[in-house]
């Protein structure tokens, strides 16, 4: 405790200096002057202090005789401390070594939480103890957003700080960071699901609060999926399964919330995963195909244009609604691809519409939150119309409330 400088006894001194510091009467030296008090008690009158250093250079520690009576080191005294020098500096180092390779092994460099790996040894001895304890699986909303405008470095430094607030406002838990914007908490002795909301409430309202970075203002949010041991899962694997369905549950229809996970969950999920496959399919043999709505001049009864309506064509030749489709286009993937099958075949169909003579305004076609977070929505309508011969003025694009909030 004592602070390192030109007045710090022997050792403190020679870290300082950097070099040998010998005193060869305490009582005496002025650089002991404050700490007399602590070492002629104890019988201690001389003592000569040698600075350890890494092979870097840096001051790690330093060695010291200290003697009964007042007197300077001898020649054997001085080789012994030049040995034990060199030997302190490798334990030192191997130590500083090992603590550094334990630290990258358990723990997060950005956040200094605990990473996967300390989180699945965690994990896995919970279960295996058997008691009552609760897994939060937490998101951090738009992170891919912060990154895209405000750069990496803000990106980060969202990370750092949420993940600084929840393991504040979780203190008690474990919170490690698992993945790129994912956290995990592992809550003991958790006797029940109100303890997990308000866990959850804390952590939401801990990191809501605005984060000033680069001189712009970060508002953080995060999404919460939660399962309980016993109650949601009797092993580690399943555990985690339960509270990650419950989280992509929560992103997709409550993001910004807390969500526990739910037996009807796992079937809402497979049927998700279901329809996706097959909306996956359909687009590789195109068979996402518009359906026309006319658009009615009331005055005049005349079809001014026509609305697409998305189709998709089963393999056995039912057609089904987009409707019942809706869940694939919430990947973002498929919906782009879906975007993009919808758009070839709307142009294909202008422009055989014009040779035949058919005379049309507009052709509306429905575009999703996807389209607009890939950024390419303008160039794509416009190389797709332009190879089909027709021009832009002949599209309309339609945004609905859900596109638009998104």
């Amino acid at each position: 405790g004592a602070p390192v400088g030109p007045c710090a006894g022997s050792c403190g001194t020679a870290i300082h200096r950097g070099e040998p510091v010998e005193v060869t009467d305490i009582a005496t030296d002025p650089l002991w002057a404050p700490y007399t008090g602590l070492v002629l008690p104890l019988g201690l009158r001389a003592c000569w202090s040698t600075p350890i250093k890494a092979r870097d250079g840096r001051v790690i520690g330093a060695f010291a005789f200290y003697f009964t009576r007042p007197r300077h080191a001898q020649l054997l005294e001085r080789q012994i401390v030049a040995t034990c020098v060199h030997l302190c500096a490798i334990a030192i180092e191997h130590d500083e070594v090992r603590a550094r390779n334990h630290r990258l092994a358990y723990f997060d460099t950005l956040t200094g939480l605990p990473n996967r790996s300390q989180f699945n040894s965690a994990i896995a001895e919970m279960s295996a103890a058997g008691g009552r304890f609760g897994l939060m699986l937490i998101d951090i909303d738009h992170l891919k957003l912060v990154n895209d405008t405000l750069g990496h470095a803000a990106g980060d430094a969202l990370i750092a700080e949420v993940g600084a607030r929840l393991d504040i406002a979780l203190a008690g838990c474990l919170t490690c960071r698992i993945g790129g914007d994912e956290f995990a908490v592992l809550v003991r002795d958790c006797e029940g699901p109100a303890r997990m909301r308000a866990l959850a409430s804390a952590a939401l309202a801990a990191v809501a609060v605005p984060l000033d970075h680069d001189g712009h203002s970060i508002v953080p949010g995060v999404t919460i999926g939660g399962a309980l041991a016993g109650e949601d899962g009797q092993d580690s694997v399943t555990l985690r399964q339960n509270a990650d369905l419950a989280l992509y549950h929560a992103k997709e229809t409550r993001r910004g919330r807390y969500v526990r996970f739910r037996r009807q969950l796992r079937s809402a999920m497979m049927q998700r995963i279901r329809v996706r496959r097959d909306v996956d399919g359909a687009l590789g043999d195109e068979r996402i195909i518009p359906y026309y709505q006319p658009v009615i001049r009331l005055d005049t009864t005349e079809v001014v244009g026509v609305e697409a309506l998305a189709r998709m064509r089963l393999d056995d030749g039912r057609i089904v609604t987009a409707g019942e489709f809706q869940d694939a286009l919430r990947d973002p993937k498929i919906a782009h691809r879906t975007t993009t099958q919808m758009l070839t075949a709307v142009a294909a169909d202008m422009a055989e519409w014009r040779a035949g003579g058919l005379n049309f305004q507009h052709v509306a076609v429905n575009v999703t939150s996807a389209d607009f977070q890939k950024g390419d929505l303008v160039q794509r309508a416009s190389r797709i119309l332009e190879k089909a011969g027709m021009p832009m003025q002949h599209l309309v694009v339609e945004v609905t409330e859900q596109v638009f909030m998104g």
